[in-house]
């Protein structure tokens, strides 16, 4: 079922405000862009499992590749095995070379409209066909060089590599193609790399068509690209199951040509700088109560108690696992300002909600809230919900973008994907809803 309705009682209005706010094109355009962020770092998976995303990915703010871990925890997920339909010579045991290397790559493929609503001369208001459109490639490689050094990278090719010599063509100004990174990590000691890399900002999401990181002003171009990358460093400090901080900086390069590519909005220093910090505390509740001491009675009786065949079984714990946190990443008269906070259980659900609050030299606020909701009672299906708001300030005033998606993440069979979705856009110009498939392949 699609909606459309144009909030405007003449077809003037309608293509007079529509420019002015941004259209769907633009908003399809984020969902369609050929160099976009790995999709597979997914936030809800770590509230439900209670693992921060450097468990199953090889950047420890999640995305580039999946460690052994990571890929051993998804290579049996699916409704189906490929054994199951006569296909188990495509049934991949591990994604390593040896005992050093890891490859991995991301396909997406989505079918929806690609376009803006426009309204002919007597009123009535037209909606772009539905068309299959190309969204990512993405290679993955991680070398390990020591027990304590590795060097890990990603490169995404786009609609025009390697045509006339093209190697790197980001879709949107701030993007690069590529990252990369040397990694330190030692037990007690705190996590460094050093590379081509994006700060850890917020939470980092698989679905960069999210306002969190955009501006309501001009939706084609986000304060923060997807695959924005910068030369820098960045150390993570992980004491504690229950704490972690980040801090780090890079030269803003591309942040630069993100935010005054097109208009000189903000003046930065040489050097960007970051920092989160996160409180991921578990709670439990319930469970076997504890025996007190450690005598022989108390061995007599869990002895006793594993002939007793009337003995119920023990009560088993709720467990809740919680995030709450914020970062800041700034430069010169710049700042992004993030607060986060998310709570899941081991049972499949989860919550988060994240707002963002940015700054520049000249008069551009801009001012985002999310939340999301997610259930998954079995690991080859989740339910998602999403509602979000933008809006941002600016001397011409403030500009609006609302947007609702609620959809399934469904895997028909190991690292493949299949995402139905609704999606509702409402600006002051124009609300516009309309389904979208995602068909998405990873190994």
């Amino acid at each position: 079922m699609m909606l459309v309705r144009a909030r405007a009682s003449k077809h003037r209005r309608l293509r007079r405000t529509v420019p002015l706010l941004g259209t769907m094109g633009v908003v399809m355009t984020l969902l369609c862009l050929t160099a976009i962020e790995p999709a597979h770092a997914l936030p809800r998976m770590s509230l439900t499992a209670g693992s921060p995303c450097v468990t199953c990915h090889t950047n420890p703010t999640g995305g580039a590749g999946r460690n052994e871990l990571g890929f051993g925890s998804m290579n049996d997920v699916g409704l189906a095995t490929w054994d199951d339909i006569g296909l188990g010579a495509l049934d991949t045991k591990k994604n390593t070379i040896g005992e050093h290397v890891t490859l991995g790559y991301d396909l997406r493929v989505l079918w929806g409209r690609l376009g803006q609503p426009t309204a002919d001369s007597d009123g009535k208001v037209n909606v772009p066909d539905y068309i299959t459109i190309p969204m990512q490639f993405q290679t993955a490689l991680s070398v390990s060089l020591t027990d304590t050094l590795s060097v890990y990278g990603t490169y995404t090719a786009g609609a025009d590599t390697m045509s006339e010599g093209v190697v790197c063509d980001p879709h949107f100004a701030g993007q690069e193609c590529f990252d990369v990174a040397v990694q330190f990590e030692s037990p007690g000691l705190p996590m460094v790399r050093a590379g081509m890399i994006q700060p850890s900002i917020g939470i980092r999401l698989d679905d960069h068509t999210a306002y969190i990181r955009g501006d309501a002003a001009d939706r084609g171009r986000p304060i923060i690209p997807a695959n924005y990358a910068d030369w820098g460093a960045e150390a993570m400090y992980h004491p504690v199951s229950w704490f972690r901080v980040d801090a780090g900086a890079v030269v803003p390069e591309n942040l630069d040509v993100s935010l005054n590519g097109l208009v000189e909005t903000a003046a930065l220093d040489a050097v960007a700088y970051s920092a989160r910090i996160s409180y991921l505390p578990q709670l439990v509740f319930g469970g076997p109560e504890p025996k007190a001491g450690n005598s022989d009675d108390d061995f007599d009786d869990d002895f006793d108690d594993d002939f007793d065949n009337d003995a119920p079984p023990p009560p088993k714990p709720t467990v809740w696992n919680t995030w709450v946190g914020a970062s800041i990443f700034a430069s010169g008269d710049f700042s992004l300002i993030n607060g986060f906070l998310g709570i899941g259980s081991h049972a499949g659900w989860e919550v988060r909600a994240e707002v963002s609050q940015s700054s520049r030299t000249t008069r551009h606020e801009t001012f985002n809230t999310m939340v999301t909701a997610s259930y998954t009672p079995a690991d080859w299906i989740s339910f998602n919900l999403r509602a979000e708001r933008a809006r941002t300030q600016t001397d011409d005033g403030e500009k609006k973008a609302d947007q609702y998606v609620a959809g399934l993440e469904f895997f028909v069979l190991p690292g493949v994907e299949v995402r139905p979705e609704y999606r509702l856009l409402e600006t002051e110009a124009f609300r516009f809803g309309h389904a979208v498939v995602q068909i998405h392949t990873f190994f």
